[in-house]
Protein backbone atom coordinates (compact mmCIF):
# COMPACT_ATOMS: atom_id res chain seq x y z
CA UNK A 1 0.00 0.00 0.00
CA UNK A 2 2.94 1.96 0.88
CA UNK A 3 5.24 1.36 -2.63
CA UNK A 4 1.60 2.99 -4.32
CA UNK A 5 1.53 5.76 -3.19
CA UNK A 6 5.60 6.83 -3.30
CA UNK A 7 5.70 8.77 -6.60
CA UNK A 8 9.38 9.33 -7.34
CA UNK A 9 10.81 7.24 -4.22
CA UNK A 10 11.39 3.38 -3.59
CA UNK A 11 10.55 2.00 -0.30
CA UNK A 12 13.74 0.64 0.04
CA UNK A 13 15.36 3.97 -0.95
CA UNK A 14 13.86 5.80 2.58
CA UNK A 15 15.34 6.29 5.23
CA UNK A 16 14.74 3.45 8.10
CA UNK A 17 13.05 5.56 10.59
CA UNK A 18 10.56 7.58 7.54
CA UNK A 19 10.25 4.03 6.48
CA UNK A 20 9.41 2.38 9.92
CA UNK A 21 7.08 5.84 10.23
CA UNK A 22 5.13 5.18 7.31
CA UNK A 23 4.69 1.66 8.20
CA UNK A 24 3.26 2.07 11.84
CA UNK A 25 1.11 4.94 10.43
CA UNK A 26 -0.39 2.86 7.56
CA UNK A 27 -0.89 0.15 9.77
CA UNK A 28 -2.73 2.23 12.47
CA UNK A 29 -4.70 3.61 9.34
CA UNK A 30 -5.49 0.59 7.85
CA UNK A 31 -6.49 -2.07 10.07
CA UNK A 32 -7.31 0.34 13.55
CA UNK A 33 -10.38 2.35 14.33
CA UNK A 34 -8.10 4.83 15.50
CA UNK A 35 -9.16 8.61 13.76
CA UNK A 36 -7.04 9.48 10.81
CA UNK A 37 -6.09 12.62 11.67
CA UNK A 38 -4.86 11.45 15.07
CA UNK A 39 -2.63 8.92 13.13
CA UNK A 40 -1.14 11.06 10.58
CA UNK A 41 -0.65 14.40 13.19
CA UNK A 42 1.08 11.26 15.25
CA UNK A 43 3.33 10.34 12.60
CA UNK A 44 4.25 14.23 12.09
CA UNK A 45 5.18 14.48 14.93
CA UNK A 46 7.19 11.60 14.86
CA UNK A 47 8.84 13.07 11.88
CA UNK A 48 9.56 16.69 13.03
CA UNK A 49 11.49 14.60 16.13
CA UNK A 50 13.77 11.92 14.29
CA UNK A 51 13.63 12.80 10.80
CA UNK A 52 15.40 15.50 8.34
CA UNK A 53 13.35 18.45 7.59
CA UNK A 54 11.28 17.28 4.54
CA UNK A 55 10.53 14.18 6.73
CA UNK A 56 7.44 15.49 8.12
CA UNK A 57 6.03 16.75 4.86
CA UNK A 58 6.79 13.70 2.96
CA UNK A 59 5.20 11.45 5.68
CA UNK A 60 2.42 13.70 5.99
CA UNK A 61 1.79 13.22 1.82
CA UNK A 62 1.81 9.60 1.75
CA UNK A 63 -0.24 8.89 5.17
CA UNK A 64 -2.72 11.25 4.07
CA UNK A 65 -2.80 9.38 0.16
CA UNK A 66 -3.27 5.99 1.73
CA UNK A 67 -6.29 7.50 3.69
CA UNK A 68 -7.40 8.52 1.08
CA UNK A 69 -7.04 5.62 -0.95
CA UNK A 70 -8.76 3.59 1.56
CA UNK A 71 -11.86 5.70 2.02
Amino acid sequence: MIDEHLKEWDLQNIGNIERAILRLGTYELLYTDLDSAVVINEAIELAKKLCSDTGPKFINGVLDAVYKAKA
